[in-house]
């Protein structure tokens, strides 16, 4: 269940748990303000967290691929080294078969 359905269904409960406590006319009503205003709070800092968490998800591809294309990482499973057109050397020239060229 998502932090905002169980926010929502405590606040729900909350005015009758407030007076199972015993509280009265106002401090229910302070309470219930307060509660509403600390989860628009927390919401907002969740939302802030997920725009972050996929900016930081989307930096990490960006490394990764560049380490890719450059063969700046070890091999291992499920990794593929990409041979990149910057490193031929003056004598390494593409062969052409009858597949097409090739590296």
């Amino acid at each position: 269940m998502c932090f905002v359905s169980v926010a929502m269904e405590f606040h729900e409960k909350l005015q009758s748990l407030a007076t199972k406590e015993g509280l009265k006319g106002c401090k229910v009503s302070r309470a219930l303000e307060s509660f509403s205003w600390n989860i628009t709070i927390l919401k907002g800092q969740a939302d802030l967290l997920k725009h972050a968490k996929a900016e930081v998800q989307e930096n990490m591809k960006q490394v990764h691929d560049a380490a890719l294309t450059g063969n700046l990482s070890k091999e291992g499973v499920g990794l593929r080294r990409v041979r990149s057109q910057t490193r031929r050397g003056p004598d390494d020239k593409p062969t052409v078969s009858a597949r097409g060229p090739s590296a």
